[in-house]
């Protein structure tokens, strides 16, 4: 047995160590080792900092996307149908908001149209791949198909607003 604190040599009934004085286990001293406190090794500290790096540049680049015009139609047009105006008029452009807004038809009773025609008449609807006549500018169909095969098409123009795009129109 070897004293805690200078590491002299002890016999094992012995209660004191002759050389520095510690009183030993068999002395009524029981040496609790302190701890050092936790500390991260150096993979941790890298794997950390490269998950903090891989979700900014996730962060960045979500920032950046630009949602396809035929995305924001689906978005748009199932707010529209579940009547969420709120939603669906964050998809519109100031003109069309406006036109909406002085017009005979305001988004309520778009609104109430479109869900009339796919709950009341039980209308399927696709929407299709955006055409883009010409710079900034895109068109999206959307196709109602009826349960007695008789088909309707929406026509809904969008136009790009800095990395948005918004709704400028709806035909139907």
């Amino acid at each position: 047995m070897k004293c805690v604190k200078c590491g002299a040599d002890l016999r094992s009934e012995q209660k004191v160590c002759i050389v520095c004085g510690t009183r030993t286990a068999a002395g009524g001293y029981y040496h609790v080792e302190e701890k050092e406190p936790w500390r991260p090794s150096r993979k941790m500290i890298y794997a950390a900092v490269g998950v903090g790096l891989l979700l900014i540049v996730m962060t960045v680049a979500h920032a950046f996307r630009v949602v396809p015009p035929d995305e924001v139609t689906r978005e748009w047009f199932g707010a529209m149908t579940q009547r969420s105006c709120g939603k669906a008029a964050g998809y519109h452009s100031p003109e069309f908001a406006s036109k909406m807004q002085t017009g005979i038809s305001d988004t309520h009773a778009l609104s109430d149209y479109f869900f009339d025609e796919t709950h009341n008449s039980e209308a399927t609807y696709t929407i299709g791949k955006a055409t883009y006549p010409s710079t900034g500018r895109a068109n999206v169909a959307i196709t109602l198909n009826y349960p007695d095969n008789h088909v309707s098409q929406i026509s809904v123009d969008l136009e790009k607003s800095g990395r948005r795009w918004l709704i400028t129109g709806v035909a139907h």
